[in-house]
């Protein structure tokens, strides 16, 4: 490894006694194991601000990094028992958040020389026998997000995001769950709530959190399941259709409505279309290319 913090150690046949450290890091959560026999500190130093961090003697392994070609990642296959923390993560459903790896390397000589050599996401999970094997992958530009505004009749915007501009935080509401059956929730706090107000809205559970499938009465019904099963006191966030009518009646955010209307939707049920209009209730809503929005007689 030419031009690394480790050259000398890792060119010699002699003296190299290779030590690796991985750090996974999931939401406000840390995990962090050592391949060696013994635990290990390092002293890591971030501007002005120096800290010790200890990597705990684990099984776990790496394969051989795979060089990106033809616009895919890096990837890497890091093996630990499937017992180990974060593979715990990946029973059942896939957790919430993105569960991020840092892969160190240092010498048993000098603990102060190391390299970083890796960095990327596991996107995937594998269990066998004894051992989970974890697929990490290294970002790539042709991964990322893009925009993705179309003309279309429904709106481009995701609820909450940077465009949508709707703080979430002035839409949550603290409910109690008396009790849970499988995917469905029973909270009397929903009571005289409008059904499907929470469809496609989001349900927090501590650091865990599920998207909302439907709500009728005092049930609501979650897409997928919780690593644990809720209990007492969640937090729960309405969805949006991406339609005009939802957004202007349930949100008052038609200012960043992204959708088109002169695009007929796809179910004529959603909206009364093929006027250049949208249609809210009794009233016919009016939107030009500058963005005016106005109301005008049928």
């Amino acid at each position: 490894m030419a031009d690394s913090n480790i050259t000398t150690y890792e060119s010699s046949i002699q003296d190299g006694q290779p030590i690796e450290c991985f750090k996974f890091v999931y939401g406000n959560t840390t995990y962090a194991y050592t391949s060696t026999r013994f635990d290990v500190s390092l002293t890591v130093t971030n501007g002005e601000f120096t800290s010790t961090e200890k990597y705990t003697a684990n099984h776990i392994k790496r394969g051989n990094i795979k060089p990106s070609s033809q616009g895919d990642s890096s990837s890497v296959s890091v093996t630990v028992d499937k017992d180990n923390a974060v593979a715990a993560l990946f029973k059942g459903s896939p957790p919430s958040d993105k569960v991020l790896v840092t892969i160190i390397r240092l010498h048993e000589q000098d603990h102060a020389a190391y390299d970083k050599v890796f960095t990327g996401e596991v996107i995937q999970a594998a269990f066998q026998d004894s051992e989970c094997e974890l697929t990490v992958k290294m970002e790539n530009w042709l991964t990322r997000k893009l925009p993705n505004f179309m003309r279309q009749f429904f709106c481009c915007n995701i609820i909450y995001d940077a465009s949508c501009r709707l703080n979430k935080s002035d839409y949550a509401k603290e409910i109690y769950v008396d009790g849970v059956n499988g995917l469905t929730l029973t909270a009397a706090d929903l009571e005289g709530t409008a059904d499907d107000y929470y469809a496609g809205g989001l349900l927090y559970y501590g650091n865990d959190v599920r998207m909302v499938s439907a709500n009728a009465g005092k049930t609501l019904t979650l897409r997928y399941p919780f690593p644990t099963t809720p209990m007492g006191k969640v937090t729960v966030y309405p969805g949006c259709d991406q339609r005009f009518r939802t957004c202007a009646l349930r949100f008052n955010n038609i200012d960043n409505f992204t959708g088109c209307p002169y695009v007929k939707p796809a179910q004529s049920e959603d909206t009364k279309a093929g006027k250049g209009v949208y249609w809210v209730d009794e009233a016919v809503v009016q939107r030009d290319t500058d963005g005016f929005v106005g109301t005008i007689s049928v």
